[in-house]
């Protein structure tokens, strides 16, 4: 009963000669970016207040690391393949919502607790939900905007990111100077929930694989039907994408600037705090300010300059975003170490404008390179690298290494923590400026396997 209520539903709303008008479609992209806002509020809500959640709780650094990483991402990433497999298959939209509400739910929770454990269950609720998000959202904006406009649009889905890094480190403190940190999550866990019954009620499901460049008798409804109840068994894909070269160097490259970027952009705030003396509300401020709207239009200018420079040469949005890697490294380095609040406020512009826009480029040119029918489970897998590198590792590491420089003062130690948790931002451009040299072949091959193999 459970899958017939999330039963693709695409053929009754959608079919391949009935493209998604171009104001409903940015409707839907406006939409999922205020699903991927209230997202990330919860993420940054408790970046913005570690140290209230610390001292309240009173544990050390290492288990708020814990806390903020393994604790939301060993959820998030093992039920995110399983969840994006039921979105090759079934209705995205009601997997969105559904997500949707259970993350708001627990993060309404999360400001009732009052004991480490209490607040751990409520972490691992949020991560439960918020993997119901992410890859199903990648394969639905792809049926709603065609390859040439789809760098564009997941610039403007990941402006979630920036505006809900904003919502958390801003309105987080601002509730917790008032009400105590238990009401901001109270608060701001309430949106999701009105946002979860929108969805259902106004999104439409389209058929899959409708906007691709492929042969349109692939995207014929008979046949779209035909494969929906088929499902690519796991270990048959897993073998197809290890030998698909561009898809394994974008996965690593990401991984590993997922590792450093969210190592730091979880500490971030309290490096401010730390490292400068300032109140919760003046550190999350000024980190989300700096880094969030520099961020927010490095994402913009990435969308635009791929959309235009990849006609010239597909590579282009490699290079884009392993520059954006590099040179993000590099300012975020310089901010860990100077004193001046004032100079690390203005080179966290350049830092968040260079960051802002390198996942988006993979994002779009993942979904360039995966056929729709396993568009959500492969894109999940890479998903999965970014957080489970991300969460667990960086952030983790971030505040393991943060005691393991206690005997520095405070401020000294965040600083040499975050500097070390930076570097595998290197390694991580290499692979991702690779990826572009094999992705047209990779492409051409997958489609051909899984139109070859009558076991797929």
């Amino acid at each position: 009963m459970a899958e017939d209520s999330l039963k693709d539903t695409s053929s009754d709303t959608t079919t391949s000669d009935s493209k998604p008008a171009k104001g409903y479609a940015v409707y839907v992209l406006l939409m999922l970016a205020a699903l991927y806002t209230v997202n990330y509020v919860d993420r940054f809500l408790v970046s913005g207040l570690l140290d209230p959640i610390k001292d309240s709780l009173d544990v050390s650094n290492t288990y708020m690391g814990f806390l903020v990483g393994p604790a939301f991402a060993l959820f998030y990433t093992t039920l995110a393949i399983p969840i994006a497999r039921l979105a090759d298959r079934y209705s995205r939209v009601k997997i969105i919502a559904t997500g949707t509400l259970v993350w708001s739910l627990f993060t309404v929770l999360s400001g009732f607790a009052d004991t480490p454990e209490a607040f751990l269950v409520a972490r691992i609720g949020v991560g439960i939900g918020e993997a119901a998000f992410l890859a199903p959202a990648f394969s639905l904006l792809a049926d709603y905007y065609p390859p040439r406009r789809r760098t564009m649009a997941f610039a403007i889905l990941n402006l979630g990111v920036y505006f809900g890094q904003m919502g958390g480190l801003i309105g987080g403190p601002a509730i917790e100077s008032v009400a105590g940190w238990q009401a901001a999550f109270i608060a701001l866990g309430l949106p999701g929930i009105i946002l979860a019954g929108l969805t259902i009620l106004t999104i439409r499901e389209p058929m899959r694989g409708q906007l691709d460049d492929s042969d349109p008798t692939d995207l014929s409804e008979n046949l779209d039907k035909q494969k929906q109840d088929t499902a690519i068994p796991i270990k048959t894909l897993a073998a197809l994408l290890v030998k698909t070269r561009s898809y394994l160097m974008m996965t690593a490259g990401t991984a590993l600037g997922g590792f450093a970027g969210y190592g730091f952009g979880y500490w971030g705030p309290t490096l401010f705090s730390r490292g400068f003396d300032l109140s919760l509300t003046e550190a999350g401020g000024r980190f989300a300010v700096s880094f969030g709207i520099s961020g927010l239009f490095g994402a913009l200018l990435m969308g635009f300059m791929c959309d235009r420079l990849a006609q010239r040469n597909h590579r282009w949005p490699f290079w884009l975003s392993a520059g954006g890697v590099v040179g993000s490294m590099a300012f975020m380095m310089a901010v860990c170490l100077t004193d001046n609040v004032e100079i690390a406020t203005l080179l966290a512009f350049p830092a968040g404008l260079m960051g802002g826009g390198w996942v988006v480029a993979l994002q779009a040119a993942l979904q360039d390179l995966l056929p729709g029918k396993i568009r959500a489970t492969s894109s999940s897998i890479w998903a999965f690298a970014l957080t489970f590198a991300g969460l667990v590792g960086g952030v983790q590491f971030a505040g393991f290494m943060i005691d393991m420089f206690a005997a520095y003062p405070p401020d000294i130690a965040i600083r040499y923590a975050l500097t070390i948790t930076l570097l595998p931002c290197i390694p991580a451009s290499l692979l991702i400026a690779s990826a572009g040299y094999t992705i047209l072949t990779d492409r051409e091959m997958l489609k051909e396997t899984l139109a070859s193999e009558t076991n797929l």
